[in-house]
């Protein structure tokens, strides 16, 4: 059995004399640390404060010390005495999320979502469409002030050391993102890759049919928000409704999951739009692998909210449009000096409004907790708005009901017609 200690530095090494038979790159905030994995015995020697390293093979191969949890028969070191309740837990609605997922035909999803309060993480599955691997996505939530930083590390060292046994998941496989709170009024700050980010980690993935890629390398998201899979679902369903023309515009586009449905939805034409170059090509190769390359489908690179004022002044128009908004922004292409969700939100929601065709609909969404929109504001600009989020948040995402908010939006019919 082995034990994992994290560090900033080769300095355990010396200490130890001996060699880490797996090492894991990881960011805590915006530093490198490294997980190095130990012999049990060796590990334990350093956490109860010895000074020498067992000398011999044969010690450090004994049973381990101090707390152990059991998984698939074999004894698991711990740090934290209670993360065996963590392990049952994570036992039993893994069970369960594969038979959902099964079921319902859905190859990646979400197992672990802070079911226990202290162990406050989210575990994503990914399973591979052509290459047959899988891979977890263990994504830490902040910790409360009032929680001790020390034993929140040894907490999420010890999901560490059991997720991947408990869901048969190579340890090389899993990809780590740790948040923490930041100043400036944003609840995250950035966010790293357990993966080295030299490494190409770049994964197919099916969802409804279409393949996408996915890469734990990116620096931050993986390139597909899993909770927006039945969202995605309804712009295919919308797409297959729509008008004549079948036109399509994903506002905000990331890497373009949302086109590759209105395209197998049965869209025309489709307009990508986004600021990050880098996106755009991710979406453009997502397209592709789809079927989805002709002229019909463009990708505009642009500060999305002067590109919307600029369409307004233009006989473009859409059927649907799909516009996921960050919560915050304030690049230094942008032209105006930040944006904000909640502040911004209704002149962005009404300029979108002008870009539909008669009769079409968009969804808007965001995923700030604490969002409210302004109806009054917006249904004075002639602007239907209703909220649809909980018909958008897939079952694996229950437990957090705030994942995003969704809203359908659709011009008021003018008097005359």
């Amino acid at each position: 059995q082995a034990s994992t200690l994290l560090t900033s530095d080769t300095n355990t090494d010396t200490v130890l004399r001996a060699t880490p038979s797996q090492t894991l790159s990881v960011y805590v905030g915006n530093s490198i640390a490294t997980m190095r994995s130990y012999p049990a015995a060796i590990a334990e020697k350093v956490k109860a404060g010895a000074s020498d390293a067992p000398a011999s093979n044969s010690e450090s191969t004994s049973v381990p010390a101090g707390p152990t949890v059991m998984v698939n028969n074999q004894p698991v070191s711990v740090l934290v005495p209670a993360s065996d309740q963590f392990a049952a837990r994570l036992a039993k609605v893994a069970k369960q999320r594969a038979k959902w997922a099964r079921k319902n035909d859905v190859s990646c999803y979400r197992v672990y979502d802070a079911d226990l309060p202290d162990y406050a993480v989210s575990i994503d599955i990914y399973k591979g469409a052509i290459k047959p691997t899988t891979w977890l996505q263990i994504s830490e939530y902040a910790a409360s002030k009032e929680i001790d930083p020390d034993l929140a590390k040894r907490r999420l060292l010890d999901v560490l050391a059991l997720a991947p046994r408990i869901l048969s998941v190579p340890s090389s496989n899993v990809n780590l993102r740790t948040r923490t709170r930041a100043k400036g009024g944003s609840q995250y700050s950035d966010e790293g890759s357990a993966a080295d980010n030299s490494r190409k980690e770049m994964l197919l993935i099916d969802e409804g049919g279409l393949l996408f890629e996915v890469n734990f390398a990116s620096r931050l998201d993986c390139g597909i928000f899993l909770d927006h899979r039945d969202t995605r679902a309804e712009i295919r369903e919308l797409m297959k409704s729509a008008g004549a023309a079948k036109s399509f515009l994903n506002l905000f586009a990331y890497t373009g999951t949302a086109t590759c449905y209105a395209a197998d939805g049965g869209a025309l034409h489709s307009t990508t739009v986004d600021l990050s170059k880098p996106s755009l090509e991710w979406a453009k190769r997502n397209m592709k692998r789809n079927g989805f390359d002709g002229e019909e489908h463009e990708f505009v690179q642009a500060d999305v909210l002067s590109w919307i004022t600029e369409m307004r002044h233009t006989k473009n128009r859409w059927n649907v449009i799909f516009c996921d908004v960050p919560t915050f922004s304030n690049s230094s292409r942008m032209r105006q000096s930040s944006f904000d969700v909640q502040r911004d939100h209704a002149e962005l929601i009404i300029g979108i409004s002008r870009l539909l065709t008669r009769g079409g609909v968009a969804i808007f969404s965001c995923n700030l907790r604490t969002f409210k929109p302004d109806v009054e504001k917006i249904q004075r600009a002639g602007v239907d708005i209703e909220d649809i989020t909980s018909e958008t948040i897939p079952e694996d995402f229950s437990r957090n009901q705030k994942i995003h908010h969704a809203y359908k939006i659709s011009r008021k019919p003018r008097e005359n017609e």
